[in-house]
């Protein structure tokens, strides 16, 4: 009995020193948890709020051919650089840059990993600019850029067609993991190459569908409110109007790239492209060829009112080929865009138009010939339309006749490749560093009518390489004006009554305070 008893004894105390032992142990392991990764805020692991993305297109940011699915691409993946509304840059996962006349070198922020804790390297940042150059999005961010190679462990070198001084505000291409974009295992055509990203969120599968999960190892950390992120999915865009009435999604970005103005119901704000709304000119047009006569249609243009009215308040207008907002135009002196109809006539009148007939045309008594001009327009697009009726009345008024020749997208194209138009109305998506020689290359893309030896031409390259200032390029363009700036597009951020925190969209980030979003 004895023994029995003394046995127990010996088996308590056993239990009772394990116990111990295992509770001094886990309190331990749950003091490095606590160290390691912070116990989140109450909350943090519940969707907070729910964003729209298009199932029938990819989520692999290089495939992506919808606006909702790329802006998408922001949360996912980190780039080298980020742009601010004036178009100034800010370092993402670089971390130093040594601009000369044809390279471009940068080294990164030691430490990056990708969701999958997988170190990011410099093969990671070149296998994705060859994917960003192959891109119809990112392509015409990259124009100036030919090649980009590994120069270290650390660092990528990017050879440069020419100089350009504001080039690094151009690497806001999405960082992916070297192949991760060749996944083909899942039977989901539309989700099976979604690559790896660094950035602050990453997709995951949840009941419900598809979601968004906090990134843990990006660099530096980062603490959001919620930790989830619920995603609808939607089979077309033309529903996302209806998904804010019913309180199912956000937050949603519109750009109105194809010309359709779209009501939302929720708060409303708007974020900078680098879209520019121009009257094309036809140099060879014997009417044109002087520029006394292009200054006076600028002058016939009140580019306040066509911004306001022909892109229903999202645009803004512009007298130089650079976005109002661009810092580098900061203390320049800009040419005028107010209305002027006594400076116009004054210098038609100058330019030999002094005549006008007993139907309203102005021409001039020598061989120069009559002001009855051909403008071109894509009739699919509404916004573009209504600029070009309101240009047609503009000029006018100063007694010259626009014949609108309004054509489907592709007979529109097809006549400004050909020269058959006098003035067209076009719209050039620029590089965020405002890359011109698209317009000033022989043979550039957007060089229609524009003789690569005018004035502008050769002082734009001489400014491209800082021997001339700005103000002295802005003056030579005003003078000589090879094509008529009119505005620059904005973009429309739409968030629902549920969101509480005023939501920050800058030109490389939808999302760019999306960590101080909180939801009822």
């Amino acid at each position: 009995m004895i023994k029995r008893i003394i046995s127990c004894l010996l088996c308590v105390a056993m239990l009772l020193t394990c116990f111990a032992g295992c509770n001094v142990t886990d309190k331990v392991k749950d003091t490095m948890n606590e160290i390691q990764n912070p116990e989140p805020d109450p909350g943090i692991y519940e969707v907070g709020y729910t964003l729209p993305y298009l199932r029938t297109d990819s989520l692999n940011p290089y495939k992506s051919e919808s606006e909702t699915n790329r802006s998408l691409a922001t949360l996912m993946y980190d780039s080298l650089f980020s742009v601010s509304n004036d178009f100034k840059v800010e370092s993402v996962i670089a971390n130093s840059y040594i601009l000369t006349e044809n390279t471009l070198t940068v080294t990164l922020k030691s430490g990056i990993s990708f969701s999958d804790g997988s170190t990011l390297s410099p093969s990671d940042v070149v296998y994705s600019f060859i994917l960003a150059k192959g891109s119809s999005y990112y392509s015409p961010y990259l124009r100036n850029i030919m090649d980009a190679q590994v120069n270290s462990v650390s660092s990528v070198i990017f050879t440069l067609r020419g100089s350009n001084p504001y080039e690094t505000s151009n690497l806001i291409f999405p960082i992916i993991k070297s192949g991760s974009d060749k996944d083909t295992d899942s039977s989901d055509n539309y989700s099976a190459d979604i690559p790896l990203g660094s950035g602050r969120y990453f997709i995951a599968d949840a009941e419900s569908g598809k979601i968004l999960k906090v990134n843990k190892a990006r660099l530096g950390g980062y603490h959001p409110k919620y930790n989830l992120i619920g995603l609808k999915d939607i089979t077309e865009v033309s529903s996302i109007p209806n998904l804010f009435y019913l309180n199912e999604i956000d937050f949603y970005t519109e750009s109105f790239s194809d010309g359709v103005y779209k009501r939302f119901s929720g708060e409303s704000g708007t974020y900078e492209t680098t879209n520019l709304a121009y009257l094309g000119i036809n140099a060879n047009t014997k009417v044109l060829r002087d520029s006394k006569v292009r200054r006076a249609i600028a002058l016939l243009i009140n580019r306040t009112d066509l911004a306001s009215v022909s892109f229903a308040g999202f645009g803004v207008a512009t007298s130089t080929p650079f976005s109002p907002s661009f810092y580098a135009l900061k203390g320049c002196t800009l040419p005028p865009m107010k209305f002027d109809k006594n400076a116009a006539v004054g210098l038609l009148e100058e330019a030999g138009f002094d005549i006008v007939s007993e139907i309203g045309i102005r021409y001039s008594a020598t061989d120069k010939g009559k002001l009855e001009l051909r403008l071109l327009v894509n009739k699919d697009n509404s916004f573009k339309l209504a600029m070009a009726r309101n240009i047609q009345q503009a000029l006018a008024k100063a007694d010259i006749r626009v014949v609108l020749k309004e054509l489907s997208y592709s007979g529109y194209v097809s006549a400004v490749e050909s020269g058959a138009y006098d003035l067209y109305i076009g719209e050039a998506k620029l590089s965020n560093s405002f890359d011109l020689s698209v317009f000033f290359d022989e043979g550039g893309s957007l060089s229609y009518g524009i003789d690569s030896a005018c004035p502008t031409a050769l002082r734009y390259h001489s400014f491209e390489e800082s021997d001339i200032t700005m103000q002295e390029f802005l003056d030579t363009f005003a003078d000589d004006l090879p094509f008529i700036p009119l505005a620059y597009r904005k973009g429309l951020t739409v968030r629902s009554d549920r969101l509480k925190e005023k939501t920050n969209t800058i030109i490389s980030d939808y999302f760019f305070n999306i960590n101080e979003w909180t939801a009822e």
